[in-house]
């Protein structure tokens, strides 16, 4: 376990190897996921009647700073891993099926699959790291 920036990243978890690049890719993402939890929280308890996996995706585009247009237009790979790891982070602070997921970004489930299984984790544990 290596500890970045009070960033957790565990080794295996990242899909990146533990290099110099890493490290601090993934102290920028914590930081990122952080503020997305915080905003997401903040606007789901003020409007409790909006669709959640919508929440995540706007605040996730506006943290990454993609639109929302990006994150749901299908052959677009500049944003693939910005994609994934707002689908990822939708995936685990709503506990949304793949399904409706899928349906936010417009895209089919096993994509939201496949970014759950690179991503989930390491947002997990960051996003438990910071509750304790």
């Amino acid at each position: 376990m290596f500890i970045v920036n009070d960033d957790v990243l565990l080794q295996g978890s990242w899909p990146l190897a533990c290099s110099s690049l890493a490290m601090s890719v993934a102290a920028t993402d914590g930081a990122r996921f952080r503020k997305m939890c915080d905003e997401f929280g903040a606007i789901s308890a003020a409007r409790p009647y909006l669709n959640h996996c919508s929440i995540a995706c706007s605040v996730g585009a506006q943290v990454f700073g993609v639109t929302v247009q990006d994150l749901r237009t299908r052959p677009n790979r500049d944003v693939l891993a910005t994609r994934q790891k707002i689908m990822a982070f939708t995936k685990v602070v709503t506990g949304a099926s793949y399904h409706q997921i899928a349906r936010t970004f417009n895209i089919d489930h096993s994509a939201v699959i496949r970014a759950c299984e690179r991503y989930e984790e390491f947002i997990r544990r960051l996003l438990a790291n910071k509750a304790e």
